[in-house]
């Protein structure tokens, strides 16, 4: 498969139709901030009950043109630094790989200290239904623009997907919460209850389902950031995964994730589209670099240049990266470091651990008035607390100069090795410890260099295990291990423990790492309902322990 530089020209295949000109894009975003972005927030409104910000006019919707740059705003969510530019990074999916290395940081919600009036709970709800209003209105416009029917229904696709993927985010946060299918029609309409989640999942595949056979294949659209049939699928098989686990525990859904996990691993019919990048190092360096790989980057959260343009920069390698005081090598906080946890699990030839996991510091020296950085490996063999996480490496970008705190370092939504670990837990748990699921696992593991543990894949539960320890080495820092420990009913206790191990081996300097798991019980399984939208929606209940 191509790798792609991820340059003007690429950009524009991400959210548009193939053929449109870089000039075309660049107006499409400009004009999905400036055109379509009527309104602003006030501190004071709630987002469910408000006029919508997402406003056009009467005739907005006239050509492909509009219909692009309406499109676009629907994914410019995904971006926000609310969502997966800041929040979604960091704060809000703290687990078991990592800890928020600042000792004087005792509140909020990277450390499960914090209650419904948090701003960082706030403002994700309040983003989330945004992009689900923007996909409502895009929707209920899109039948009357005269286009071509086969661009329209990808861009129906792409909408009923992303519109699906925004309540995902929210049932699986919050758990019951509002099902919203139609833009919002009056400021009047303020007590909106909770709709049943099983009921909202039932729509999020529905929808998913439906938006599968609208949109382009992974190899027609040609870069992770734009929705593919791939991402569909693989992200119906995420969904389907949680409605088999906790709070649900629909065990029938398993069948449901193994054959969506295998129409990309086994396609139906056409070529397979999608293999593991044979360097682990290389996924996170391409997502630096602006480099497509839809061989292993299926879905990827886009941001590019340096905030002195019309794009959109994030943070990731700024918040979650290495500490660096330097510019010129990409300033970084390092606010997230390793736990020994999951150092240790690493075997001595698994490549992966130290890429996830840096191994060095950077240090400046002056030489002649000129700075000199050695990333050569640092830390000693006790120093396992002051390894930040390692995967996202400002040095490889591209992009100059670097802004001090943006970066345009895309984010993994979904790749090849996850679809791979999901087919491996769904096969087993439907098939027992078949030769399709050690096969998926032991691929992955190949890959790393590290040993073949399918020998050990002796029963169903065994094979579980081996499963959900694959998946902590592989996706650690990539914001999936809280789902994963919520989904499996094992938060509360992994946290818990990690904390008293902390406390009992750390040494005292970094005993704070504890905080975060000592902190969490039941109720952090969700998020509390913001107490604005409490305050104003009188059909709104709180959620238990809040």
């Amino acid at each position: 498969m191509k790798t792609q530089h991820k340059n003007f020209k690429t950009k524009t295949k991400s959210f548009l139709v193939l053929n449109h000109s870089v000039t075309a894009f660049k107006k499409t975003v400009l004009l999905s901030f400036s055109t379509i972005l009527l309104l602003t927030q006030s501190g004071c409104e709630k987002f469910l009950d408000k006029e919508p910000k997402f406003i056009v006019k009467e005739n907005y919707y006239n050509n492909e043109t509009d219909v692009n740059i309406g499109l676009a705003g629907v994914y410019e969510i995904l971006g926000r630094e609310e969502v997966y530019g800041g929040a979604l990074l960091l704060d809000l999916n703290v687990a078991d790989d990592g800890f928020y290395s600042r000792s004087a940081f005792t509140t909020g919600t990277a450390v499960y200290n914090f209650d419904a009036s948090t701003n960082t709970v706030t403002s994700l709800w309040r983003y989330l239904y945004e992009g689900i209003e923007r996909a409502n209105v895009f929707l209920s416009r899109i039948d009357q623009v005269q286009m071509s029917e086969e661009n329209k229904a990808v861009a129906k696709g792409e909408a009923k997907f992303l519109r699906a993927y925004y309540h995902f985010l929210l049932v699986s946060n919050w758990g019951d919460v509002p099902l919203k299918t139609q833009p919002t029609a009056s400021v009047n309409d303020v007590n909106i209850k909770r709709t049943p989640q099983r009921e909202v999942y039932n729509f999020i595949v529905s929808e998913m389902e439906e938006a599968e056979g609208l949109v382009r294949t992974a190899t027609q659209v040609g870069a992770g950031g734009r929705i593919s049939k791939s991402a569909v699928r693989g992200i119906l098989a995420r969904v389907y995964l949680k409605m088999a686990g906790a709070p649900l525990n629909d065990v029938s859904k398993y069948a449901e994730a193994l054959k969506w996990a295998r129409k990309i691993v086994y396609p139906d019919n056409g070529p397979k589209e999608h293999r593991l990048n044979p360097d682990f190092k290389q996924i996170f360096i391409n997502y630096a670099a602006d480099r497509y790989d839809i061989g292993e980057s299926i879905w990827e959260v886009e941001f590019f240049g340096n905030r002195g343009g019309t794009f959109e920069a994030g943070r990731v390698g700024n918040t979650l990266g290495l500490q660096c005081n330097d510019e010129v090598f990409g300033y970084g906080y390092g606010f997230i470091n390793a736990t020994p946890k999951l150092y240790n699990r690493y075997g001595a030839t698994d490549s992966r651990r130290d890429w996830t996991i840096a191994p060095y510091q950077y240090v400046y020296n002056n030489v002649n008035n000129l700075q000199v950085v050695r990333d050569s490996t640092f830390w000693t063999s006790v120093q396992l607390y002051n390894r930040n996480c390692g995967k996202y490496r400002r040095v490889y970008e591209v992009v100059k100069p670097k802004n001090k705190n943006y970066t345009p370092m895309n984010y993994p939504l979904l790749r090849y090795a996850d679809v791979l670990l999901m087919l491996a837990e769904a096969e087993n748990e439907v098939n027992g410890p078949t030769s399709i699921a050690t096969t998926a696992l032991k691929e992955v593991r190949d890959r790393a260099g590290a040993t073949d543990v399918t020998a050990l894949a002796t029963s169903k539960e065994e094979l579980r295990r081996l499963i959900r320890e694959e998946r902590f080495l592989e996706l650690a820092f990539e914001g999936l291990r809280k789902f994963d420990l919520i989904r499996w009913d094992i938060f509360t206790s992994e946290m818990n423990q990690l904390a008293s191990d902390i406390q009992n081996t750390a040494p005292t300097n970094f005993r704070f790492a504890a905080l975060a798991g000592s902190n969490v019980t039941p109720r952090h399984n969700l998020l509390p309902i913001p107490i604005l939208e409490l305050s104003l929606n009188g059909g709104m209940t709180q959620n238990t322990g809040w």
